[in-house]
């Protein structure tokens, strides 16, 4: 036998070994690792999907941040569910917790994932978790932390609606009076915008007003205005009534001195009509020149058609786009919107406002129970907590035949929630002035407050006031409060504006790094404004103040009354101004930090 026969026939035995050695690996080690990487990618897959659930569910739930824990869980687990992930199932757990603040909120999820190919190799199942952190800034509420915005009037045995003062004090370091000595404003779309309504007026009559092309309102916005009704778990369930002061436009001047009139065969009188005992404080004209009573709002008639303005409670919405939010209804069935008609001072009279026994054939009822009363607009049953907003606009049409409340409005017109444009055929011109409250035994567990912007008017005569302005969170720090405000310092003597921290927060009085923008600019010393008047220049003007929110910024986050910045309002000869508010937190309302 040759060499060479040998050797090849070695060749042959070595090839054959060879392909029994890789088809024993193949069998033993490639096809188990291709299964697994099968497993592996699968798991990956998963965890792409879990984080997606994660981050979407703790977006989802923050919005209740600090106040509702609760909410915020269900809210998240709920969005979890949608995203394929059943808390309720044997193979998923979402846990809800809060973040390292009180604003933020952690969202961790862990799925079971039962494997292909390892489980022959005694692994059959995998637990995949992710987590989601988010932090939430807004909304900024503004202007009140308790359930009243704007003056309360004096109560007591004379007030025939809701006796006794309604105010319930929060918690944590705001407090509340029943003389902020301001009150919620809004103009008729027709109104020129240099009287001081930035929102709802359409028109520009007045040269170098800001914000304006020409004759046209660049920031007129036909949804008007938006108060926030912030809901908290105790009051779920109850029931909650929303009362406005003086909510019909009722022409008298800004300080009561125009009208309404009286005569001598109709002269004022404390128990005038079935709605009030003291109608000699209550109603009485105020001489030119005199100091407004408290119970004046100053409603001032600017043309020839008195607005009609238009009240409606929508539902929470986690969109951040409240106009576009459900209607809600009261615990009688009907949509929580009202309507009030507008009136005259030549229609509103001693006469018309005194029922005398039934014998005056004059007197309205409609009338006597909106001007310069308490009216109970709506009564309604939240069935979750949250944010509600109440809408307040003014070109809203009251329809031909529309169905009286019985309590001096209007109900059941479908257009105050579902018209998103204008009506340029609702020519109302001029101011109304009102308040806003809650009553109810839930009421210390629901505040009322303008969201992001609002519409005062201030009529106090020479004095220093301090008011709530804008609450601002602790995941603010780092950022910028941005506070922007519209014709201000209406006054025949020069004032001065200054914004002040909150008085549970660990900022410094006075405030430091504030800048201006508009009539006065650059470095604001201690966050104050100086010599604010009209003869200064800044009647139709805007002014923006910018404060820096630093880093390591702490207030009582999870008490209503926590971390409101105020702002210290000083004006020697008094002010009688109408005047617009703007603020928000720049960047995000919710972000993902982790």
């Amino acid at each position: 036998m040759s060499a060479n026969w040998l050797r090849r026939d070695r060749r042959r035995t070595e090839q054959g070994y060879a392909a029994i050695l890789v088809a024993a690996m193949m069998a033993a080690v490639f096809l188990p690792l291709a299964a697994l990487s099968v497993d592996a990618a699968r798991l990956y897959v998963e965890a792409q999907r879990l984080q997606n659930a994660a981050d979407a569910a703790s977006m989802a739930g923050v919005t209740f941040m600090p106040d509702d824990l609760d909410a915020a869980a269900v809210t998240a687990k709920a969005v979890a569910k949608r995203n394929g992930y059943d808390d309720a199932s044997s193979s998923v757990t979402v846990a809800v917790t809060p973040g390292a603040k009180p604003t933020q909120l952690k969202v961790t999820i862990s799925s079971v994932v039962y494997n292909s190919f390892a489980a022959s190799f005694g692994s059959a199942w995998a637990t995949v978790s992710r987590s989601s952190v988010a932090d939430y800034n807004g909304p900024a509420p503004m202007g009140s932390p308790c359930n009243a915005f704007g003056n309360e009037p004096p109560p007591g045995a004379a007030e025939v609606q809701s006796p006794g003062s309604q105010i319930v004090p929060p918690t944590g370091g705001a407090s509340c009076t029943s003389t902020p000595q301001f009150w919620g404003a809004i103009a008729g779309p027709e109104t020129n915008k240099s009287s001081g309504d930035a929102i709802m007026t359409r028109k520009c009559n007045t040269s170098g007003t800001s914000g304006c092309s020409g004759t046209t309102n660049d920031q007129f916005n036909p949804m008007g205005y938006f108060y926030l009704l912030r809901v908290g778990p105790a009051a779920v369930g109850t029931d909650v009534t929303i009362q406005i002061y003086d909510p019909a436009f009722v022409e008298n001047g800004d300080t009561c001195e125009v009208g309404p009139n009286a005569n001598s065969s109709y002269p004022w009188l404390d128990n005038m009509n079935p709605f009030t005992h003291d109608g000699l404080s209550r109603y009485v004209k105020t001489p030119s020149g005199g100091k407004p009573n408290a119970f004046c709002t100053g409603d001032v008639l600017g043309g020839s058609e008195a607005p009609v303005t238009s009240f409606a409670l929508r539902a929470p919405t986690d969109t951040y786009r409240p106009a576009s939010a459900a209607p809600v209804a009261g615990i009688d069935g009907s949509q929580c919107a009202r309507q009030y008609k507008g009136y005259k001072v030549a229609t509103v009279t001693s006469k018309e406002l005194r029922y005398n026994n039934g014998s005056n054939a004059s007197y309205v009822e409609e009338r006597a129970r909106v001007y310069h009363q308490w009216v109970n607009m709506c009564t309604f049953r939240p069935t979750v907590a949250g944010d509600y907003y109440l809408q307040v606009r003014t070109n809203v049409k009251i329809p031909a035949g529309a169905i009286a409340d019985g309590n001096g409005g209007y109900r059941n017109n479908p257009r105050v929630y579902t018209q998103t444009g204008d009506d340029t055929s609702v020519l109302g011109n001029g101011n109304n002035r009102f308040a806003l409250r809650v009553t109810g035994g839930s009421r210390g567990s629901v505040s009322i407050s303008g969201w992001e912007q609002m519409g005062i008017y201030a009529n106090f005569p020479a004095a220093v006031t301090e008011f709530n302005l804008v609450r601002v969170i602790p995941a603010a720090a780092s950022k910028s409060l941005t506070i922007s405000f519209f014709d201000v310092g209406d006054a025949t003597q020069a004032g001065t504006i200054q914004v002040l921290p909150p008085v549970d927060s660990n900022l410094s009085t006075p405030l430091t790094g504030c800048t201006g923008a508009g009539v006065i600019n650059g470095a604001l010393t201690d966050c104050k404004l100086t010599n604010v008047s009209t003869a200064s220049g800044w009647n139709g003007k805007a002014q923006t103040i910018r404060v820096p929110i630093p880093n390591g910024y702490t207030c009582q986050s999870t008490q209503p009354g926590g971390c409101w910045f105020r702002l210290q309002v000083s004006f020697p000869g008094g002010v009688t101004d109408t005047t617009t508010w703007f603020a928000r937190v720049q960047g995000d309302p919710v972000r993902l930090i982790e």
